[in-house]
């Protein structure tokens, strides 16, 4: 398969890639395109890719959030128009891959119950509102295109920037452990989140890619809610510490999900299941950005 990956090199993108080399005629195209920055967001430059490549199946990963763009309007602007650019570039050009792109479980409402793809949406700010308005201009194009929405829950790996809670506090936990700092800030404990290994994603997006039927939604999760507190436990077990000074700053979630886990049975049924248990994940990223 002829595959265009967009969004290569972020942070998803880029493990994407190294997993998938090797099984398919791969094209990872990411900010910067022969030595020149390329801005997807333009029409012309959308259909300039995909003409040189004519791929046969293409993952999006593209498009910025909240800790990337300048402004709300820029996290809409992303999103949207490189979507619109992708639909509207395959259909002048007559092609026919499978479309599979990356939205967020951040348009869920927060619920106590599992969600499943059926369940009720209700983004919360503004990058969750762009994911889902994404997904709305994207299946708009089926059936005449094959294009699939693979709604992702809180994925973790190595490489994650620091401004995400699970690296965060590893790195704060790390500096605890050495006498580096007093105590271990965090927003809040009370929140609730289904975690999926970044590897275990880019199984499932290779899957979909392959697979997925268009005009459908996957959730890519695993399955399970973790407890904030459960994370510091594990990871105290990992980092060896006996104890950890903690410093809270709020007793709940501000503007956003407070408690979410997803329910993964229709990616399953294609032959998916994660690999990494949070246990499992927790130590691997921990091996990775620190040797232990």
């Amino acid at each position: 398969m002829r595959l265009l990956v967009l969004g290569a090199d972020g942070f998803i993108g880029s493990r994407l890639v190294k997993i998938l080399s090797g099984r398919y005629e791969l094209f990872p195209v990411g900010d910067y395109l022969d030595g020149e920055l390329l801005d997807l967001t333009v029409y012309d430059n959308a259909a300039m890719v995909l003409d040189r490549y004519r791929p046969e199946g293409i993952i999006n990963l593209a498009g910025k959030s909240y800790h990337s763009a300048r402004d709300e309007a820029d996290i809409y602007e992303s999103n949207l128009l490189i979507q619109v650019n992708l639909n509207e570039a395959v259909r002048e050009m007559d092609l026919d891959p499978r479309i599979v792109f990356c939205s967020s479980s951040s348009v869920y409402k927060s619920s106590l119950d599992v969600v499943g793809e059926g369940a009720h949406c209700r983004p919360a700010n503004a990058y969750a509102r762009a994911k889902y308005l994404q997904e709305r201009v994207g299946l708009s194009y089926h059936p005449r295109q094959r294009v699939i929405v693979a709604r992702l829950f809180n994925v973790i790996g190595p490489g994650q920037s620091k401004e995400y809670f699970i690296p965060a506090v590893i790195e704060r936990m790390v500096k605890y452990k050495k006498g580096q700092s007093e105590s271990v800030w965090l927003k809040t404990l009370h929140a609730t989140r289904d975690f999926v290994f970044i590897d275990d994603v880019c199984e499932a997006l290779s899957l979909l890619v392959e697979k997925g039927s268009g005009g459908e939604i996957y959730n890519v999760c695993g399955g399970r809610g973790v407890p904030l507190r459960e994370v510091l436990d594990i990871l105290k077990e990992i980092l060896e510490m006996e104890k950890l000074a903690l410093e809270v700053q709020d007793d709940h979630v501000r503007e956003g999900i407070d408690y979410q886990a997803g329910e993964n049975r229709k990616l399953a049924s294609l032959g998916w299941s994660p690999a990494y248990d949070i246990r499992r994940a927790l130590e691997t990223i921990v091996g990775e950005e620190y040797g232990n």
